[in-house]
């Protein structure tokens, strides 16, 4: 059969059945209103977006009209320079092992952890810091009765110059403690005789006498 006589035959069924009309009218409607509603949601989540985008540009320029951004940045620096002034100077990577030996030890005797034993692990440079080291130390031992509150409490605050990597502290009376921690020191700028300091385990910076000894 041609492709002239099939399309008269298709026109013919067009014109002499009325359900085919019908049923193709629906199939189109059908196809209608999807794509309307396929355009609403894209209207919508457009209006949304832009209405976002308003909000957001009003916000920015409230704060830009802000008068105080100047001062709270001033206080963010000095912050920023009382918590670096809080972490310890040493001479050298030896005497900052030696710093981090000493608190580590002192810490044990001020919380009474028995059968303490204190590992120092080799100085480091600090990765995008190039004023700073770090030291990987561990403390183990058993707490005293009790002693989880006291002890968890020194080393908070021992932040930001020591910070806790990992911590476990098993269950009973005299529990078993084991925490690693990283101790960060800032590289003198210059040796001027008097003893590096450190902070004792109540964030203080007093100098250690043994530092010096461990050191050597």
């Amino acid at each position: 059969m041609s492709d002239q006589r099939r399309w008269q035959q298709l026109r013919n069924e067009w014109r002499g059945n009325p359900r085919l009309r019908y049923g193709a009218l629906v199939i189109a409607a059908i196809l209608g209103l999807q794509g309307l509603f396929l355009l609403s949601d894209q209207v919508h989540k457009r209006m949304v977006a832009h209405a976002d985008d308003l909000e957001m540009l009003a916000r920015l320029e409230g704060m830009r009209k802000e008068s105080w951004w100047p001062e709270r940045a001033q206080k963010a620096a000095e912050l920023l320079e009382a918590v670096i002034a809080r972490i310890p100077e040493v001479a050298g990577r030896g005497m900052a092992q030696a710093e981090s030996q000493a608190w580590l030890t002192r810490l044990a005797a001020e919380q009474q952890v028995g059968d303490a034993a204190v590992k120092v692990e080799d100085t480091v440079d600090v990765e995008g810091y190039p004023d700073m080291w770090q030291v990987i130390s561990r403390l183990e031992g058993t707490l005293p009765n009790r002693g989880h509150e006291a002890f968890m409490r020194a080393l908070a605050e021992a932040l930001p110059w020591v910070q806790v990597e990992r911590i476990e502290i098993a269950e009973g009376d005299a529990p078993r403690v084991v925490v690693t921690f990283r101790s960060y020191y800032r590289k003198a700028v210059a040796v001027t005789g008097a003893s590096p300091q450190a902070p004792d385990s109540r964030g203080d910076a007093p100098t250690h006498p043994d530092a010096a000894d461990l050191a050597r």
